[in-house]
């Protein structure tokens, strides 16, 4: 684990545009539908096209200081440092409302690629596997020091794994209380086993699971020398279980492809939904009201609904397949264009087993991340 400038510069440059994205939002409807979400209620905050789709786009511009300025729905921009637009289609499927989300993000931060990620993975792998190598980075890591310093931090040694385990706690709360709050309560009514493997070399694996408000990353024990250094097709395969308001929601093998090409001046991602294994949902709403009740007050017949929201992630409705992603990260002689572009359906009716109050919107998150990406900015430079 070294030093880099180039990524410092890089990631410095991502979380000064993030930030003065939030500061110059409209509001927190505009900050998701940036995002890729938005719902029938809060449809009428967007503007719509020249063909009468609901939109947002954005804009920015770097001056020679490096700060951003920004506009929202800026008509055709020509040149630009930052550019997002975001389509809500709606779209009728079997009777039901949908939309149909298109996003469009090219940003010229350069300094870092892909490629860069498999590298410190790579690393921090063989890092872990060696008990003093992972003492000295735990004693000089500013990234480490920050998490071991708001969460309790464990780590444990299996026959086949190394476990590194955080575990959200009163410490967390006392310092970050909104994180704990959305982010510690959603993990303590879940259950999650994530397996990562590369396709092209089984023995390249990796797994998440958590234990309450425990997330836990297992690292195999003598990893390959070059353990994802180069990956041409990873999948992830999850079990995951949610339990809220009496229900429980339970989904087995879920599975995710993410193909990657690694090239010396260009890095290309493509990822998709595969399948789901089983999905089921029982209980009764609020621990004592019957799930047909219940049905009444959420976006149609529970069982329907989970079905419909799988669906449409994994194979879509109108001939374009399931929940996408393609990105580009191409390196130029001016120095770097990065192209994302996403496509996936949503019901415009929501419903969330974690709850719509104000303990769970996003922002709550915000302090504790952007001081996790202070700390770990310190270790790149």
């Amino acid at each position: 684990m070294h030093k880099n400038l180039d990524q410092y510069q890089f990631w410095t440059g991502y979380d000064h545009l993030q930030k003065t994205i939030k500061s110059t939002a409209k509001n927190e409807i505009h900050l998701a539908a940036l995002a890729g979400s938005l719902s029938e209620d809060t449809e009428t905050q967007l503007l719509k096209n020249s063909d009468g789709i609901p939109m947002v786009s954005l804009t920015g511009r770097k001056d020679q200081n490096q700060n951003w300025s920004m506009r929202w729905y800026e008509v055709e921009p020509k040149q630009y440092d930052y550019y997002a637009n975001v389509t809500y289609t709606p779209k009728s499927w079997e009777e039901k409302d949908i939309y149909a989300v298109e996003r469009k993000i090219i940003h010229k931060l350069k300094g870092f690629q892909p490629k860069d990620f498999f590298t410190w993975l790579n690393e921090f792998a063989l890092v872990v596997n060696d008990h003093n190598a992972y003492q000295d980075l735990k004693s000089n890591s500013k990234n480490l020091q920050f998490l071991c310093s708001v969460m309790y931090c464990h780590v444990t040694e299996t026959a086949e794994w190394h476990t590194l385990e955080f575990t959200i706690n009163e410490t967390t709360k006392a310092k970050f209380p909104g994180f704990y709050q959305r982010s510690g309560s959603r993990l303590e009514k879940s259950k999650l086993n994530i397996t990562i493997w590369d396709k092209t070399n089984p023995s390249h694996k990796l797994k998440i699971s958590n234990l309450g408000k425990t997330l836990i990353f297992h690292f195999p024990v003598n990893p390959p020398k070059d353990y994802f250094l180069s990956p041409k097709e990873i999948h992830f395969m999850g079990d995951i279980e949610i339990r809220s308001y009496g229900i429980t929601l339970k989904i087995e093998n879920l599975e995710y492809r993410l193909k990657t090409i690694l090239e010396k001046d260009s890095d290309t991602l493509h990822g998709n939904f595969l399948r789901i294994g089983k999905k089921e949902i029982n209980g009764n709403f609020f621990y004592v009201i019957p799930q047909g009740f219940v049905n009444f007050f959420i976006p149609g017949n529970m069982d329907e609904y989970f079905d419909d929201f799988f669906t449409l992630l994994i194979h879509g409705t109108q001939g374009r397949g399931g929940s996408q992603i393609h990105a580009k990260f191409q390196k130029t002689k001016q120095g770097q264009v990065n192209t994302i572009t996403t496509y996936n359906e949503i019901k415009r009716k929501k419903f969330s087993l974690f709850g719509n109050d104000d303990s769970q919107k996003a922002s709550n998150d915000f302090d504790f991340f952007a001081a996790w990406e202070e700390s770990m900015l310190g270790d790149l430079k």
